[in-house]
């Protein structure tokens, strides 16, 4: 499967945290496509990605140090960071 790539607009695990802080829930519809669709892993690497930057943004963890224990976040990271 060919990978897409993913443009500036389209969310990644990037700006999770953000938007955790800014709702203070979880409870919304995180439009994320680019951000699954464009994983270099695939998709099943890009949704695990997704889902390990929520659990780090809940906990409160710095997503870079979520990261070095989660391979999907941390090729996420790699792949979308400007």
């Amino acid at each position: 499967m060919k990978s897409c790539q993913c443009s500036r607009q389209d969310k990644t695990a990037e700006q999770v945290a953000d938007t955790y802080q800014a709702l203070g829930s979880t409870d919304l519809i995180y439009c994320c496509g680019g951000g699954i669709m464009g994983h270099p892993g695939g998709v099943p690497q890009g949704v695990l990605s997704l889902q390990e930057a929520w659990e780090a943004a809940v906990r409160g963890v710095d997503l870079e140090v979520h990261a070095q224990t989660h391979p999907a976040l941390a090729q996420a990271i790699a792949a979308f960071r400007s």
